[in-house]
């Protein structure tokens, strides 16, 4: 039985178990916020956990972009080189952004209570994201899905028995506390996968051409999370923590819709379009991308379709009045998330041949618009001005990147 099933389709199973299941500790942790604490600790807890995620791009600076290309180039620098060039850009990321951050504390944007935690769950965050990329790379997508669990998965369910048992009374720092540990935990275990490192050697050389590649990437990427996460910013201004939570517990739940279709498809499929573009094996990219594109709209339509039919049985099990209030939130979410995926389709073509300038361009236009609406709907509108405004951010993006795949004769 075992021959019957393809090397990509148990892939794609295993991706998908821990996918699974990291999806299902993102709805356990909505609950046992919701539950234990409040909707408004969850609207703390979603500007804490936004405020990471655009640190973890800055620290980032997304050098992956130029990484992954090189080494799935032929007789490119060895994995090791690769490597530990990379953590030494990083090395000195930290030292440049990490101080730098103390903003957010100093205009009050995080309490400075979690000024700890912040740093700590920051640092493990971004090097267990970096590892989880590099392991993608190396086409070990199980190991990387793995990684992914331990650190956006464990330790939810481990928190959940934690409070079941009545260890500690519930708060949000205890929930920080469980996320630095599974973060820390995650990166323990991916040493195992990542290559013996025997010799490497440093080239600055290397370094900075890196820089000028990825700066792109970087600016576009600063831009897409402008367009996820702007709307609760501009709802901490003008609305509620409440209202803020509810934003967020939606967007998280949409956010599995990408998840789902990154661990079936994305994660899988990318490394094998960028290495036959990268080798100029133009029919294999042609054959390759065509099964890319029926697999990302088939398992978008499936996630998307199958969360609008769960979401009100959810909702009603949590039996909170706002967030049932509200539930018409998650459908036009839903679809701006669909539109997210399928914006991957151009996404793919455009930077496996370096069209780097047009998907900056494309962030860009996407960016600009959604905060323009964000600004004049949500003192207006609230929590449905966001939502519009994102929907209008994602479809933009998708339609310029159609546009310059059409331009470039892609």
């Amino acid at each position: 039985m075992r021959r019957l099933i393809s090397s990509d389709n148990r892939t794609g199973v295993y991706n998908l178990i821990f996918r699974v299941l990291t999806i299902a500790a993102k709805f356990v942790l909505s609950i046992l916020i919701v539950k234990e604490l409040s909707v408004a600790d969850y609207g703390v807890f979603g500007i804490f956990q936004t405020t990471i995620t655009l640190s973890i791009y800055l620290l980032g600076f997304d050098f992956y972009t130029y990484n992954t290309r090189e080494i799935l180039k032929v007789n490119q620098k060895s994995v090791a080189d690769c490597l530990m060039n990379q953590l030494l850009f990083h090395g000195v990321i930290y030292v440049i952004v990490l101080p730098i951050l103390l903003g957010v504390f100093f205009f009050n944007v995080i309490d400075i209570e979690y000024l700890s935690l912040f740093y700590l769950i920051l640092i493990t965050e971004h090097i267990s994201q970096e590892v989880y990329r590099f392991l993608i790379v190396l086409k070990k997508s199980v190991a990387a899905s793995f990684i992914l669990f331990v650190r956006s998965g464990l330790w939810i369910f481990t928190l959940a028995i934690y409070w079941f048992i009545k260890l500690e009374k519930s708060s949000l720092s205890v929930v920080l506390v469980f996320w630095f540990l599974g973060a820390l935990l995650s990166i323990l275990i991916a040493i195992k996968y990542l290559p013996k490192i025997s010799s490497f050697s440093i080239d600055y050389g290397w370094i900075k051409k890196g820089i000028k590649v990825a700066a792109p990437f970087f600016v576009a990427t600063i831009l897409y999370k402008i367009m996820e996460f702007s709307g609760r910013y501009f709802l901490d201004y003008w609305s509620t923590k409440a209202i803020v939570g509810v934003f967020t517990f939606y967007a998280s739940i949409a956010n599995t819709i990408f998840v789902f279709v990154q661990a079936m498809v994305l994660v899988v499929m990318s490394p094998l379009l960028i290495e036959a573009a990268q080798n100029n094996q133009k029919e294999l990219f042609d054959n390759r991308f065509r099964k890319f594109k029926k697999k990302t709209v088939t398992f978008t339509l499936i996630a998307m379709l199958g969360s609008m039919l769960l979401i009100y049985p959810f909702i009603y099990f949590l039996d909170n009045q706002l967030l049932l209030n509200n539930i018409y939130i998650y459908f036009f979410l839903a679809f701006a998330t669909s539109i997210f995926c399928i914006s991957y389709l151009p996404h793919y073509k455009l930077y496996v041949f370096d069209k780097d300038k047009a998907l900056l361009i494309s962030a860009a236009i996407g960016a600009t618009l959604n905060l323009i609406f964000n600004f004049v709907l949500v003192p207006r509108l609230g929590i449905f001005g966001a939502v519009i405004s994102q929907i209008i951010g994602m479809t933009t993006l998708l339609l310029s990147k159609q546009y310059f795949l059409i331009k470039e004769k892609l």
